[in-house]
C-alpha cells in the first residue's frame, strides 16, 4: 500500500471501507429474497393497477348475438423510492494513530462493517414490517392485507386471507383450504396452492414437527399426516418483541403479491469534509416494499382467541 499523506487519504482508504462495506453486507443470506419478489424499479415511483376479470362464458344459440361482459377496473397498488442512508466520520489523526483498526474498516461513530451490516438488517426489518403490519394496515382496497373480505372489482363477492389461531395441524390444513378457495376479480377460484410456510423463530420447531411428522402432530392418534412437504422458512425479523403474537403465514409464490423494489442500488464512497482534514465515509440507496396483491397469501396472528 503506498504511503498514506493528507492528500491521497480518502483515495486509498475508501477503496479498503468499500469492500468491508459490501463484505458485510453480502455475508449472510437476504431471507426476504426468499419471500419478496425483488425487482427494479424503472421510476421515482411504480403502480400496479388492479384490472377486473371477466366472468364464465355463457352458452348461445346459432344465429345470436355475442354473449357481452364488462370489464371493470380496480384499485391500484403504488409503490416509492425511498431513500436510505448512513455515514460515520474518518479524521486524519484517527487514521495516523489506528485507533481502534482504522486499516481493518473500523472508524470513529462506526465501521464499514457496521455499515454494511445495518442496511442488511434495515431491508430484513422492512419487508418483515409488511408482514408482522398486515393485519392493522390499510392497503390498496382499503383493507388490511390479510383480511376476511377482500372486494372483488367484478364481483359482488368477497374473498378471505385470514386465519385464526396458532400454528398446528389443524390451522394450517384450514389455511392451506382457504388458499384454494382464493378468487380473481370476477369470484372465479384461481388454484392457489402455497408452496412455502414462514413463520417466526418462536414457530421454529413447531412448523418442523406439523409439516414433517410421519404421523398427524397434536393427536394421540396413528392418522398419516397428510399436510404436503411446505418449505419452512425461519424468518427471524418476524418476531414479536412483546410476545404477544407469533405470526405465520403461507404463501404461494407463483403469484406475484410481495415486492422488494430496488430504484438504486447500494453505494460506498467518500467525500471530504469542508475546511478540515477528515473525509466522510457514506452508504446511499433507494427502494420501496409492500404488497401489489394479497392472492397467494394467508396469514394468522399466531394467537388463540
Amino acid at each position: 500500500m503506498a504511503v498514506m499523506t493528507r492528500d491521497n487519504f480518502g483515495e486509498l482508504m475508501t477503496p479498503i471501507h468499500k469492500k468491508i462495506f459490501f463484505d458485510a453486507y453480502d455475508e449472510v443470506p437476504k431471507k426476504y429474497e426468499k419471500i419478496f419478489k425483488v425487482e427494479k424499479m424503472t421510476g421515482k415511483k411504480q403502480s400496479y393497477p388492479h384490472l377486473g376479470a371477466f366472468g364464465l362464458w355463457k352458452t348461445n344459440t346459432e344465429g345470436s348475438d355475442f354473449n357481452e361482459d364488462n370489464f371493470e377496473e380496480g384499485e391500484v397498488a403504488s409503490f416509492e423510492a425511498k431513500r436510505y442512508d448512513k455515514s460515520y466520520v474518518l479524521t486524519w489523526e484517527l487514521m495516523q494513530d489506528d485507533q481502534y483498526n482504522v486499516m481493518k474498516g473500523i472508524g470513529k461513530g462506526g465501521s464499514a462493517k457496521g455499515l454494511g451490516r445495518s442496511l442488511r438488517a434495515t431491508e430484513e426489518t422492512d419487508t418483515a414490517k409488511v408482514l408482522s403490519g398486515g393485519f392493522e394496515n390499510t392497503g390498496y382496497d382499503a383493507k388490511a392485507l390479510f383480511a376476511e373480505d377482500h372486494p372483488l372489482a367484478s364481483s359482488e363477492q368477497t374473498c378471505s386471507n385470514l386465519i385464526e389461531g396458532s400454528l398446528r395441524d389443524e390451522t394450517l390444513k384450514a389455511a392451506l383450504t382457504l388458499m384454494r378457495q382464493q378468487k380473481d376479480e370476477a369470484g372465479i377460484p384461481i388454484a392457489a396452492s402455497a408452496k412455502q410456510l414462514v413463520v417466526c423463530p418462536e414457530l421454529e420447531f413447531v412448523a418442523k414437527a406439523v409439516v414433517h411428522s410421519i404421523l398427524q402432530s397434536g393427536t394421540n392418534n396413528n392418522d398419516v399426516n397428510t399436510l404436503p412437504n411446505l418449505d419452512i422458512v425461519v424468518w427471524d425479523y418476524l418476531s414479536d418483541a412483546t410476545g404477544a403474537t407469533k405470526p405465520w403465514f403461507i404463501q404461494d409464490t407463483s403469484i406475484d403479491n410481495l415486492l422488494f423494489l430496488r430504484r438504486e442500488e447500494p453505494i460506498f464512497d467518500s467525500e471530504r469534509i469542508q475546511k478540515k482534514m477528515d473525509y466522510r465515509m457514506f452508504g446511499y440507496t433507494r427502494y420501496d416494499c409492500g404488497y401489489c396483491d394479497w392472492r397467494g397469501l394467508v396469514g394468522s396472528k399466531g394467537t388463540d382467541e
